[in-house]
């Protein structure tokens, strides 16, 4: 029951934050509905950025030596840690798939903003064939 709480405020959260996306796309400024794919795109190259600070990685390797004394086995582990740096290959290897994974919505946000626009540029031009039939 929790969670079908939470997804039910997600959906509410996703289908308000479509219709405020619709909405600002429908103003006259045409500035308003970039604004939230604007949101998008910074919070992409946030989480893109922040692969920098992860960019050593550290592996461990044990040894376990096991030793009899006077009939009692005794064993002795070692743990050893290394840190590696990776390479800008396995950077970008890392970084080009969530930076296309976190532009998703900022891609659906566009698109919503470009048919928005496309429907007002075509209502406006035909208003203006009327007028101009008017004459």
């Amino acid at each position: 029951m929790k969670n079908l709480s939470g997804i039910i405020i997600l959906m509410i959260f996703l289908v308000g934050v479509v219709w405020l996306q619709i909405f600002l796309s429908k103003k006259k400024n045409k500035w308003l509905g970039l604004v939230i794919p604007l949101i998008c795109f910074i919070f992409s190259l946030m989480s893109v950025m922040s692969i920098a600070v992860f960019t050593t990685t550290s592996t461990s390797k044990t040894t376990v030596k096991t030793e009899t004394v006077d009939g009692v086995l005794i064993e002795e582990e070692q743990v050893k840690n290394e840190m590696s740096k990776l390479g800008i290959g396995e950077i970008l290897a890392m970084t080009i798939p969530i930076f296309l994974v976190t532009n998703i919505p900022t891609i659906i946000f566009l698109a919503i903003y470009f048919a928005c626009r496309e429907k007002i540029k075509r209502n406006f031009e035909l208003d203006k064939m009327n007028i101009q039939d008017l004459k």
